[in-house]
């Protein structure tokens, strides 16, 4: 299995400092979960270096920039990279060692509703046609947003029945947090948040959800620490009130669905 991260670095959308930071970040916490530097594709528009990993260097799109990563996975597979690959998002963390989940062609988790989400994929090289399809349908429709075409394409009559709906637990994002984590096998395989957001780390790493359990590993929290020592310790203000409030909200459910029996 390869991992695969894109960094479409554009004037006035992207600081580069932010982007490589979050690159150095990613890259470390893949070697130390035992991924190899050949197993691991950076595709980027500028000169990348770190660790052994080496960016391959090539233009990537200046349409749809969240969905770079399909224009990297139409780039890869012109390369015929004869494995599975895991594509997901510089803020979509690997939390700990996980084994490629069974799918057909195309294996991808959705949010806390039906809703595809485009930030952890899995494919497959027989999955060349519909990644060819959506990059095609972006450019010819101009979308400055990946998601919508995926979610289109993917649940097309055409297409749904090669794609696999994958446990919650290999994309857990912040929305529909508490539904996501209830359906996840665990411990979560891939956390999905981006450290600059203290709302987002207050959600996974602090407990703002008060279901009296973090969401990332002890590893990963240090590791993203390092990168980002200004993280939080502890819930703000406004963090710990929402934590009361969910708390206090689940036990009332609980006790009226009790009622209720």
């Amino acid at each position: 299995m390869k991992n695969f991260l894109t960094a479409n670095l554009t004037k006035g959308r992207y600081e580069k400092d932010s982007i490589t930071l979050l690159l150095k970040a990613q890259i470390e916490n893949s070697l130390s979960l035992g991924w190899e530097p050949e197993d691991i594709i950076l595709l980027t528009n500028f000169k990348f270096d770190f660790m052994g990993v080496k960016s391959l260097k090539t233009n990537l799109n200046n349409i749809c920039f969240t969905g770079s990563k399909m224009f990297g996975m139409k780039y890869l597979f012109n390369k015929q990279i004869n494995d599975v690959i895991w594509a997901h998002d510089l803020d979509a963390w690997q939390n700990v060692p996980f084994c490629c989940p069974e799918f057909k062609d195309v294996g991808i988790a959705c949010y806390s509703n039906t809703k595809y989400n485009g930030g952890s994929i899995f494919w497959r090289q027989t999955a060349q046609d519909i990644v060819y399809k959506i990059v095609s349908e972006i450019e010819t429709n101009n979308e400055n947003k990946e998601e919508p075409t995926l979610n289109r394409v993917l649940k097309s009559k055409k297409y749904k029945k090669r794609v696999t709906n994958i446990n919650n637990t290999f994309n857990v994002g912040c929305s529909g947090y508490v539904k996501r984590w209830d359906r996840s096998i665990k411990p979560i395989r891939v956390c999905h948040f981006h450290p600059y957001n203290r709302i987002a780390w207050e959600t996974h790493a602090l407990d703002r959800n008060g279901l009296d359990v973090k969401g990332i590993s002890d590893r990963l929290e240090k590791l993203l620490r390092k990168y980002y020592p200004f993280l939080a310790n502890e819930l703000s203000k406004h963090g710990a009130i929402a934590q009361k409030e969910r708390k206090l909200t689940r036990l009332s459910s609980s006790e009226n669905h009790s009622t209720r029996k």
